[in-house]
């Protein structure tokens, strides 16, 4: 029996940390869309870490498409070791994007730090042909959860905003629903006469101003005669 009980407790407990992870994890992507929307320049930060999504296959198989990269946000006075992932900020195809890529080496030919980066798969001496610098790195790779930057992205978009506005009417018009069909008409003049809080507990007064059900319009028959308001000693009997 014991057993059997200690099973159920942790069965529960492990149920209620599920679903706070879960609530966790829908606040997290909540606030990377909105941030995102607001703020494009950069991912927002939690508790040190920043989240982005792999958008192209240069990654794969390492990181696949769609996956929500975790970046340990980093300062410009951090060191960044080599053969590391990092994510950068880059001018693709006219737009700023975040890429995620390995750091390989620091180039000073020109007079000036570059970092060279190079993407899965690349070939040897092959690198990015972004210009990279250190202000464009904004973290170094953590982790990552694949596929859930498709839900991330999703929640940016029109749709997303479509069907939570659809959930809350549909929410909505169910509480009303139910609030309708769980009402019940006074079926005869004892059940007028009730009031709607009773009182159980002695020396605890009725709260004033409420109505007995029956005295509105409402529930009231035109021809039923006056009703009196019941004494605290019929209230308690």
């Amino acid at each position: 029996m014991k057993v059997a009980k200690n099973v159920k407790v942790l069965v529960k407990c492990l149920k209620f940390i599920s679903y706070v992870f879960f609530i966790f994890g829908i606040i997290c992507l909540l606030s990377y869309a909105i941030s995102v929307k607001i703020s494009p320049d950069d991912a927002p930060k939690f508790f040190g870490y920043k989240p982005y999504v792999i958008l192209t296959n240069s990654m794969v198989p390492t990181l696949p498409v769609g996956s929500l990269v975790i970046d340990h946000a980093i300062d410009e006075d951090d060191p960044i070791p080599e053969n590391t992932p990092i994510t950068f900020k880059a001018e693709l195809q006219g737009q700023e994007v975040f890429v995620t890529h390995y750091f390989r080496y620091i180039d000073t030919s020109d007079g000036y730090e570059r970092y060279m980066t190079q993407g899965e798969g690349y070939q040897e001496g092959q690198y990015d042909e972004f210009e990279i610098h250190r202000e464009d790195i904004v973290g170094t790779y953590a982790f990552h959860i694949p596929y859930l930057g498709r839900v991330a992205l999703f929640l940016q978009s029109p749709a997303a905003l479509t069907m939570f506005l659809l959930w809350g009417f549909i929410l909505m018009m169910e509480h009303m629903v139910k609030k309708w069909l769980s009402y019940k008409y006074p079926e005869d003049e004892e059940d007028l006469m009730k009031p709607k809080h009773r009182v159980k507990a002695r020396g605890i007064k009725p709260p004033k101003g409420r109505y007995l059900r029956g005295e509105t319009p409402r529930h009231r028959p035109p021809s039923a005669p006056p009703l009196k308001r019941p004494s605290m000693d019929e209230i308690k009997g």
